[in-house]
């Protein structure tokens, strides 16, 4: 299967699609990471938000009770025993968010932290108890001993320490993301570039090939031409050829139309003058001598109009003598004598060079056979016309037309040497034809006006036909 492009086009074309390929998979690929580190980012958000809300809680927690421990006032417990069920809420999404996307060590001081926070609230829970049983006195030596705010440093310092990793997970985040970023940024222009100059490389190769295949069809169309240019050149040789063979064929049955005329018809004549003569002596003595003797003259008589007949065909005398008007005239007459045919006749009175007059002789008398032979026509309509351009020919019979395909067949050898006779003279041959409403030969010939003196002549014959006086040849 021939390819559309050629292979060095294809190449770059599929490794363009291999690279737009792999940059949209690297552009999914970062678009993935920014959305993970996205979630990252918001992730360690709410676990700072988290973490900062714990302490809040704590020392509200705390405060409430220093409060309460302080008036006496059980108003002040309402913080503490608000932040109790809150601070365990909100320490437990806590530790579920740093257990999804915290580190080792995050987990580690989450662990201790909760610790410390159960601590804390088992001193504040004692405290309370303490006052409860035994005074406020008794609560304030618990509180002096600095046990809770050792436990609260310690808590602080667990969820700073939460703090400064999710800060510093942050800032790693932050800047593998920058990186991804800016690494995505290098590899878009890389791509960009690289993509730009594969356009380029595959638009010069296509101009590439386009300017071969130009460059391949004008070599074509040049090939052709000269082609063309030689055929015509050895077609212009066969016409000549044709032309010039026709022309010796002509001069051939000329000479040998003389040479009949010279040669046999001296012999005939003598021959008949000899018979003649010994008839006239036997008529008296020899009755039955005289009769054979006239029997041959009538048979001399046979031959001698045989003889001229065949010198008619071979070379007409009334074309070299009275024109080609005289000639198809008498041509034509005789044809639809012969036959049985109605003719029409509009002839005009031209001069013509002698080979356009046998050329047209010859087509009309290859057309009249044609017709005779195959047409079953009952009319024929003949018509030599001529203009300020040349000589006009046209042949119609009503008969039964054409096979299909005969005109243009190569095997109609008549058809051909009419056409060729035509061609051979610059001329142009059309043949039309409908089965059943006959065929018509349409002929012209260019023709200097100085050629031509046309008188036109028309005359419309139907049979019978009386043959015109044909002129004797000389005997």
């Amino acid at each position: 299967m021939k390819r559309l492009l050629p292979l060095r086009v294809l190449l770059p074309l599929a490794l363009g699609v291999i690279v737009s390929l792999a940059v949209l998979g690297f552009a999914e690929i970062g678009y993935r990471r920014l959305e993970f580190a996205n979630k990252a980012m918001s992730a360690a958000l709410e676990m700072e938000t988290a973490v900062n809300e714990t302490l809040a809680l704590i020392g509200d927690a705390e405060s409430g009770q220093r409060g309460y421990l302080l008036t006496g006032d059980a108003s002040y417990l309402n913080p503490y025993k608000a932040a109790l069920p809150k601070i365990d809420h909100t320490f437990a999404r806590l530790r579920e968010l740093i257990n999804t996307n915290g580190s080792t060590v995050m987990i580690d001081h989450a662990g201790q932290l909760n610790v410390l926070i159960g601590k804390k609230l088992n001193e504040m829970e004692s405290t309370l108890a303490l006052n409860e049983r035994s005074g406020r006195q008794a609560a304030f030596q618990l509180i002096d001993t600095g046990l809770g705010q050792q436990l609260m440093e310690q808590i602080r310092a667990q969820a700073q320490s939460i703090l400064d990793e999710l800060r510093e997970s942050s800032r790693r985040g932050g800047a593998r993301w920058a990186q991804d970023i800016e690494f995505g940024r290098v590899g878009m222009l890389t791509m960009t570039a690289f993509t730009i100059a594969l356009l380029f490389v595959v638009w010069a190769l296509a101009r590439r090939e386009i300017s071969a295949r130009e460059a391949k069809r004008r070599t074509l169309i040049e090939e052709q031409r000269r082609l063309e240019q030689e055929v015509t050149a050895r077609t212009e040789e066969l016409s000549e050829l044709s032309n010039y063979l026709q022309t010796v064929r002509e001069e051939e049955k000329s000479r040998l139309a003389r040479d009949i005329h010279d040669e046999l018809g001296g012999i005939l004549v003598g021959a008949k003058m000899d018979v003649a003569w010994a008839a006239q002596r036997c008529k008296s003595s020899l009755p039955e001598a005289a009769e054979k003797l006239d029997r041959a003259l009538a048979i001399l008589d046979e031959g001698v109009e045989m003889k001229r007949r065949i010198i008619e065909e071979l070379r007409p005398t009334l074309l070299d003598n009275l024109g080609i008007s005289s000639a198809l005239d008498w041509q034509v007459r005789q044809a639809c004598e012969r036959a049985g045919l109605n003719c029409e006749l509009n002839v005009a009175d031209i001069e013509l060079p002698p080979e356009v007059a046998i050329a047209l002789y010859r087509i009309v008398q290859e057309a009249l056979t044609n017709i005779i032979k195959y047409a079953s026509a009952r009319n024929v309509d003949v018509e030599l016309l001529a203009d300020d351009e040349g000589v006009s020919l046209i042949v119609h019979d009503d008969g039964a037309g054409l096979p299909s395909g005969v005109e243009s067949s190569r095997l109609s050898h008549g058809i051909a040497g009419m056409r060729q006779r035509v061609r051979a003279l610059h001329g142009t041959f059309k043949i039309g034809s409908r089965p059943g409403t006959g065929t018509t030969i349409e002929v012209f010939i260019p023709v200097p006006k100085n050629a031509q003196d046309a008188q036109t002549i028309d005359q419309e014959i139907s049979p019978p036909l009386l043959p015109s006086p044909a002129p004797s040849p000389a005997s």
